[in-house]
């Protein structure tokens, strides 16, 4: 049994760092690209935009791949495919070519992340916190090494960028083995799963906690899109906003660590909530209102969405009764929160370019804020049990 444990938190660590990479990767080599295929910025901004849209509009139908063809098969399936397709990058030779690439990695990142959600309920659901925190842990890794070492292997492999994106299907056939060796060893795909594979679309409280997660995905974005020309427009270099930037990614890394050990300690999900939006709260209003170094603000804004997105990854599991039912309310919820996230920067660049500059799109994002505090209260709010009179925590956010 110990073993069987390890090998599947081996392979939801593996699984985890095939989900960011084929986005990520893209932008430290963008100039290259853009330069190469003619590719105006806008179109440019497509190869992050058009994955973020896909992979909310393909979790939608996350559920019913696994209800059909089993969860593991499925993740399988679809981590093989992101590596294949992030593979022939290597044969890039248009902008519409690298434009599907991204679409198809990001369809299969929009499959594979909620049924990770379904796994961890199905494998580990006395332990769902601490597997959420490796998890996210492990996407942001996944990032972070994208980001730091696609420019470095571009110059390593041959001075080219196209090898440098396809470098990182090697992720994937690390993985592929694993699952294989998972599907093996697990049997999860029961008839009571066959009749919850469907979406929440008429509970209130799923629709109350997709909009806490499309808000939540939509401030990480902007920001994260958009907070090294924040830096530039207050007056520091270019190349400072960007070490700054890097420095809020990696900021995330406490909150997903160490969220599961915090949760232990102060279980309420309403606390926590409260705290990390009020972390980014803080980074943004130094940004807006302060002329303290930005680094300060980074940090802010690093662990409060670290540990804000962390707890949207643990809300729909904490929520189900099932792993197929994890994988519905987390593939609703993924999917509407994706898409919204993906039109923030635009809306953030469209307020910029109609008011010339980036305050007044932060006192935007600080309301957004209390917008998403007040959501978090509400799906945290005791329900009043009135046959025995007393006042008793919703399951769900414990």
């Amino acid at each position: 049994m110990i073993n069987r444990n390890r090998l599947f938190l081996f392979a939801l660590i593996l699984a985890a760092f095939n989900l960011r990479p084929g986005i990520t990767s893209v932008s430290p080599v963008l100039h290259g690209i853009t330069n190469e295929l003619g590719m105006s910025s806008a179109s440019a901004s497509l190869l992050t935009s058009i994955p973020l849209l896909c992979f909310g509009f393909c979790s939608l139908f996350a559920g019913r791949l696994a209800n059909r063809y089993q969860s593991e098969k499925t993740i399988t399936f679809f981590i093989a495919f992101i590596g294949i397709v992030t593979f022939s990058r290597v044969f890039t030779n248009s902008s519409v070519y690298l434009l599907i690439t991204a679409l198809f990695i990001g369809a299969g990142i929009g499959i594979v992340s909620p049924l990770l959600s379904g796994f961890i309920k199905s494998h580990f659901p006395e332990k769902a916190a601490s597997m959420i925190g490796i998890y996210s842990t492990s996407m942001v890794v996944g990032a972070s090494i994208s980001i730091g070492l696609t420019t470095p292997l571009q110059h390593w492999l041959n001075n080219s960028w196209k090898n440098g994106l396809a470098f990182w299907s090697i992720l994937a056939l690390i993985a592929v083995p694993l699952w294989l060796m998972v599907i093996k060893h697990s049997h999860t795909h029961t008839a009571s799963q066959k009749r919850n594979a469907s979406l929440p679309l008429k509970n209130k409280k799923a629709w109350l906690l997709t909009s806490f997660v499309g808000l939540v995905t939509l401030m990480f974005y902007c920001f994260a899109a958009w907070l090294p020309a924040i830096i530039e427009e207050k007056g520091w270099t270019s190349a400072f906003g960007g070490v700054v930037g890097t420095i809020a990614m990696i900021a995330q890394l406490p909150a997903t660590l160490l969220l599961p050990s915090l949760l232990r300690v102060l279980p309420s999900r309403r606390l926590w909530i409260t705290i990390f939006t009020l972390s980014v709260m803080t980074g943004l209003s130094l940004l807006c209102f302060t002329n303290v170094t930005p680094i300060v603000a980074s940090i802010c804004l690093g662990v409060g969405s670290g540990g804000l997105v962390s707890l949207t990854l643990l809300l729909p599991i904490d929520k189900a009764s099932s792993p197929m039912e994890a994988s519905t309310w987390s593939a609703m919820t993924q999917a509407i929160g994706y898409m919204i996230g993906a039109v923030g920067p635009f809306i953030i660049g469209f307020l910029h370019d109609c008011l010339g500059s980036f305050v007044p799109t932060l006192y935007v994002l600080i309301l957004l804020g209390f917008i998403v505090m007040l959501l978090g209260w509400k799906i945290t709010k005791p329900a009043h049990d009135k046959r025995r009179g007393v006042i008793c925590e919703i399951n769900l956010f414990l």
